[in-house]
């Protein structure tokens, strides 16, 4: 049975005896989807029957496979992947960026892989997009996925695997506005109250209660209370001066201070080290301590067998120098539920301190102390917002 474009019927995804192959039918024309039952057919019929439906229940008849000798949309992620893996680097490690883009990617693969590059316009772009809605991602992730796929076509015309004019009518596709979406929107991350922080002080380790402490002070971010080295920390004068090993925004050129006023050194103070290259709060340190005081507070003899023990050479699992930011957070969560408390994260500390700094010092010392930065700041403004960056963290901690 035919379908005409004013159908209200679905087009059905249905067994072609003859030749073993799925088969659907959009606008009168059969489309072959692959081997019936397959995956492959299946996404195949997934995005023909997203892109009718974006079309007002029609569907030109065109190839269904990409041309012979083009590259195909599989190849183009394959080699783009590649390249993010090198490029996206820091410490010589990939960042979560290249991660992102491994997500992004996921529905385009699924939907559009075997398809020419030069046949995903912005309908297959807004059909990905639609996959992603269904998956009940947020608006703002969904926008921002959506450009990484974006970019990923910009990358292929640099390097002459994709059609200059593909780019650019993806490049066309507007963002999903809030209120005129069928997205879901993000919570907004708030701060984080002081009872809340407070409660679990007694469920964490002083380490990273001594880590919250120094965030909330501060305003740094979670990922640079990780990697706080003493080498890292100017006591030279009155307010120490932290400079992050690595931060957000270095690829950028901008360099990150992190004041250190009365309070946030008095709780450095227990932590510093004579080496400047060993991380403040170190997870290998804390189990070694916990082992020892165990060891202590034995109360029977330890056997011979247990004695001679050794620890394995190489374990799945072992301790690093420093927190991850994930392993933080999970110390928080944890202590959260034994708390008996909402759930929060580490970066609401982060916002707990800009709002108290706001309150009580004004937006611009808000974000001089936390480190934001314009698009352009001269040499006069940057001598300017140090002096008042260390007045403030002199009077906040």
């Amino acid at each position: 049975m035919s379908n005409s474009s004013g159908s209200s019927r679905v087009p059905k995804y249905r067994l072609h005896r003859p030749s073993g192959l799925a088969v659907a039918r959009f606008s009168g024309v059969d489309y072959y989807l692959g081997k019936h039952g397959s995956e492959e057919s299946r996404n195949e019929y997934d995005r023909l029957l997203g892109e009718w439906m974006m079309k007002g229940r029609q569907l030109p008849a065109k190839a269904a496979r990409s041309p012979v000798g083009q590259m195909t949309v599989n190849e183009l992620m394959l080699a783009y992947l590649h390249f993010a893996k090198g490029y996206y680097l820091k410490n010589g490690e990939p960042t979560g960026e290249y991660d992102a883009i491994r997500y992004s990617l996921r529905p385009v693969r699924r939907l559009y892989g075997p398809a020419a590059v030069s046949e995903f316009g912005p309908l297959a772009l807004k059909n990905v997009r639609e996959e992603m809605i269904r998956s009940s991602l947020c608006r703002r992730e969904i926008n921002k996925r959506v450009g990484r796929v974006v970019r990923m076509f910009k990358w292929g015309v640099e390097s002459e695997f994709v059609p200059p004019m593909t780019h650019h009518a993806l490049s066309q596709v507007r963002g999903l506005s809030r209120g005129r979406t069928a997205a879901r929107e993000s919570e907004p991350v708030k701060p984080v109250s002081d009872a809340h922080v407070e409660a679990i002080k007694s469920h964490v380790s002083l380490r990273i209660w001594a880590m919250i402490e120094l965030q909330r002070t501060t305003g740094m971010r979670p990922g640079e209370v990780c990697i706080i080295r003493s080498g890292d920390v100017d006591r030279s004068e009155p307010i120490w001066v932290y400079r992050p090993g690595t931060h957000k925004t270095e690829h950028h050129g901008h360099e990150r201070k992190v004041y250190l006023g009365p309070k946030a050194q008095e709780i450095l103070r227990d932590w510093l080290r004579d080496d400047p290259a060993a991380f403040l709060f170190s997870p290998k340190d804390e189990l070694e301590e916990r082992s020892k005081e165990r060891r202590a507070e034995r109360q029977t003899k330890v056997q011979p067998s247990q004695a001679q023990r050794t620890r394995k050479k190489s374990p799945k699992m072992s301790p690093g120098d420093c927190y991850e930011v994930r392993s933080y957070n999970r110390a928080i969560s944890r202590a959260c539920i034994n708390a008996g408390i909402p759930h929060w994260h580490a970066n609401q500390l982060r916002h707990t301190a800009a709002t108290a700094i706001r309150r009580e010092f004004g937006l611009e010392a808000a974000s001089l102390i936390l480190g934001h930065h314009g698009i352009q700041v001269t040499q006069v403004y940057a001598e300017r917002d140090e002096a008042r960056a260390i007045d403030v963290a002199s009077q906040v901690g």
